[in-house]
């Protein structure tokens, strides 16, 4: 499943409890024309569809969120800095106690597929996805597995929708 990896020429620091390296915020996908047409057309659809049905609300609703997709898909992703240690995940500025992770999970299909998965116990915000970038993973669970369960996570159907249409 793992395999050869090179070194980030970002990575700060490994040893044997902690890690640091850098990595985008999220996994940019290339959008064709096609697909800003695409999402234009449906959106244009449902919005007369609202107009026709007197649906003031729904159509302003399309229209803020094809805003709101069409801005999220050109914008492009940041390098953030992600660091573990026996006590903590730090996220740029960030930081999550170990003590309040349940589990973690690594979702490891290169290319596509890159990211460490942590089950918060907060009912908010039960799932933190990070970037695992071009970091070994292996190096990552060596860390993790000693101070939180490894359990497998289930993507999540928003996830795979996602990737399927290239957001």
């Amino acid at each position: 499943m793992y395999r050869g990896f090179e070194s980030h020429p970002l990575r700060m620091e490994e040893n044997n409890n902690q890690i640091e390296w850098v990595a985008p915020e999220f996994e940019q996908h290339q959008k064709s024309k096609s697909w800003f047409i695409t999402i234009g057309i449906i959106s244009g659809i449902l919005f007369l569809l609202a107009i026709f049905t007197k649906n003031i609300l729904f159509a302003l609703l399309i229209g803020l969120s094809y805003f709101t997709i069409s801005s999220y898909a050109i914008k492009k992703p940041k390098d953030i800095k992600i660091s573990i240690n026996s006590k903590r995940i730090k996220i740029e500025k960030t930081l999550y106690a170990l003590e309040n992770i349940r589990s973690f999970w690594i979702f490891y299909d290169p290319p596509e597929i890159k990211e460490l998965s942590l089950r918060s116990k907060k009912m908010i915000m039960p799932y933190i996805k990070i970037q695992i970038g071009e970091q070994n993973p292996v190096e990552i669970r060596k860390i993790l597995i000693k101070y939180i369960p490894e359990k497998e996570h289930k993507e999540s159907l928003i996830d795979n929708i996602s990737r399927q249409i290239g957001f």
